[in-house]
């Protein structure tokens, strides 16, 4: 089996486990308190799909044909597995394996960009989200206390508007707000980019 093969047949798995890690990070944060039973399977669905991410990280580079150019060149797909907040993120890679499996043209995938990067978006909102949740609800004068703050948060954070209403006062929080902003950027790029490209493939066709 080669890697394309195995990275295109693990698409779904990994887009069910990546969306089952997110529900069981954020599901103890958004509805706190909840009861220790719920919170410890919480725990264990989270270190059992990150056993698998990294089972199949090791896969892939086993079944690289330069397992040296593979880790230097995926160093993205490594950040994926190791940093918490950033493993449902995986389920993008899954979504855009599945998407060039029925994809025909490059126009076809050009298209799909915009969707990828909305779910993207979404992804990051709710996990980071989460994460600002849990680390600012007991920080002394803090403003996100609620679910609805978080995620208010994250709306104006990653859309780089900025109200100001919201915002963490711890040093976690702020980092973590950074890269929500790198990521806003980056995504809003990635659009206009997107945009532009089908535009002048239109142009292309007409002439």
């Amino acid at each position: 089996m080669t890697l394309t093969q195995w990275q295109k047949k693990m698409a779904l798995p990994t887009l069910i486990l990546s969306l089952v890690y997110t529900i069981t990070f954020v599901y103890p944060i958004y509805w706190y308190p909840v009861g220790s039973s719920v919170k410890s399977l919480c725990s264990i669905l989270n270190y059992v799909s990150w056993a698998a991410f990294a089972v199949d990280y090791l896969v892939q580079m086993k079944l690289a044909p330069d397992n040296k150019k593979y880790f230097k060149t995926h160093l993205l797909e490594l950040i994926l597995v190791v940093v918490p907040f950033f493993r449902p993120l995986r389920a993008l890679r899954a979504l855009i394996f599945t998407t060039q499996a029925s994809v025909r043209s490059k126009l076809t995938l050009i298209k799909s960009i915009p969707l990828v990067m909305t779910a993207a978006a979404l992804l990051m909102i709710i996990i980071m989200g989460a994460a600002i949740l849990d680390i600012e609800r007991s920080a002394p004068g803090s403003n996100i206390h609620t679910p609805m703050d978080a995620l208010w948060w994250g709306l104006v954070t990653i859309t780089t508007i900025g109200y100001g209403d919201k915002f963490p006062v711890t040093t976690e929080g702020r980092l973590i707000a950074g890269v929500l902003i790198v990521f806003g950027v980056a995504m809003i790029s990635t659009i206009t980019a997107s945009f532009a490209a089908w535009i002048l493939s239109q142009d292309k066709d007409d002439n």
